[in-house]
């Protein structure tokens, strides 16, 4: 049976306009914390508080759950604005987010148990199969340490990767497992030079079990397209391949962080004189050249961004197929959206003057954000390219995700 939430799912989602009014307004209660956030490695528990009741989280949210099921160009579109503010804050959106939407290919006696009674039930994921898993009756025994747990204060759950059988004797594949946080231990190691503000962290499980139900199999939705969850949930936005959208999930807040940039520089080149120089940087003409590239290629990214956003919801309405030539294409992308954002951002930082290295200009901070977010696997510039090329020329991809 449908959970009783689902007599609280709307018809229609609200308006883009109102997710973006709802997200420039979550946006500038985190600017006015950013620094705190940063000092206390996670955001600020007002801010994040807004942002769940704001109903921003329920864009990719199953109807049967009060969710709105909206879509990609709405949900990119509200994390590029919550980045132009912190881009800490829009990262934890993005993943919490687009958690929503994959947590509806599982089970749906797993689906019960995550949002039956709380529909804004939050899950974290780590999906590097860093863990051992021996099935046995009824489940698995998990064992294992993950990192880089984004949003993990305000998880109730946590799904974490194996390669293991799904059945004894089977043959191994990548399987995610779900936890419920008085199952696994947090460890506080989030230690780093950007991105501070996600409360991201790591686990560890000791020889927990895990019902068979709470296993996913991720390695045979990503090569079959079907999954256990999606006859429980038949609405066109989970006919999309999971890797496709999980992937562009992790993009638009390098669009943002960069267009951040782009309006520091902006508003500072108008008033700023540099030392031993006679104009106004905004008169130089290297100021001049540079942003003028900055702004092409921020319009350039950000329209790849859009594109992206509604070639996903093509595939939704049938009027796409993403085959491996296509979903290469889309790891391209999305690793070059995230390259040509730092390589803005590094631009114009370079001539932005001495004071912006200072932690209480904001420049640095979208700095050093989007060059921690550039080390994530799925914005790979390297491994995007090269297998999108590889599969140009005839050639089959060598990544493992795509």
């Amino acid at each position: 049976m449908a959970s009783s939430a689902s007599q609280n799912a709307r018809d229609e989602s609200p308006s883009l306009s109102h997710f973006l009014e709802q997200a420039h307004a979550i946006g500038e209660q985190a600017e006015r914390t950013a620094a705190e956030a940063e000092r206390n490695r996670q955001a600020d528990e007002r801010v994040v508080r807004s942002l769940i009741d704001s109903g921003l989280l329920k864009i990719l949210h199953a109807k049967r759950f009060g969710g709105y099921e909206s879509g990609f160009p709405e949900f990119v579109r509200v994390a590029q604005v919550l980045a132009q503010h912190d881009v800490s804050l829009s990262w934890v959106y993005c993943i919490i987010g687009v958690h929503y939407w994959w947590g509806a290919f599982t089970e749906p006696e797993l689906q019960e148990e995550l949002w039956g009674k709380n529909p804004d039930c939050v899950f974290v994921d780590s999906f590097a199969p860093t863990g051992q898993a021996e099935p046995e009756d009824g489940g698995f025994r998990l064992n294992g340490r993950w990192g880089f747990l984004s949003g993990l204060p305000w998880a109730e759950w946590s799904a974490v990767g194996a390669i293991a059988p799904f059945e004894v004797g089977g043959k191994p594949e990548y399987l995610m497992f779900f936890m419920p946080k008085d199952e696994y231990q947090v460890i506080d190691d989030w230690h780093t030079m950007g991105l501070r503000g996600s409360a991201s962290a790591s686990i560890e499980a000791h020889n927990a079990f895990v019902p068979r139900h709470r296993a996913f199999r991720f390695s045979q939705t990503i090569e079959t397209g079907r999954a256990p969850g999606l006859a429980y949930n038949p609405g066109p936005l989970y006919r999309i391949p999971i890797v496709a959208g999980l992937g562009l999930a992790l993009v638009p807040p390098s669009v943002g962080g960069a267009q951040a940039v782009v309006e520091l520089f902006n508003r500072s080149a108008r008033v700023r004189t540099p030392r031993y120089q006679q104009q106004r940087q905004a008169e130089l003409v290297l100021s001049q050249t540079v942003f003028a590239e900055s702004m092409l290629t921020l319009e350039t990214i950000e329209q790849l961004l859009h594109r992206c956003a509604d070639e996903l919801m093509e595939v939704s309405r049938g009027e796409r197929v993403l085959d491996v030539v296509q979903r290469v294409r889309m790891f391209a992308c999305r690793a070059y959206i995230a390259r040509r954002a730092r390589e803005l951002v590094d631009n114009l930082v370079d001539i932005a003057g001495a004071r912006s290295i200072f932690e209480s200009e904001s420049t640095q901070r979208f700095w050093r954000d989007l060059h921690a977010m550039g080390q994530h696997v799925a914005l790979n510039y390297e491994a995007g390219m090269r297998n999108y090329g590889r599969v140009l020329m005839g050639l089959d991809p060598d990544a493992a995700l795509y």
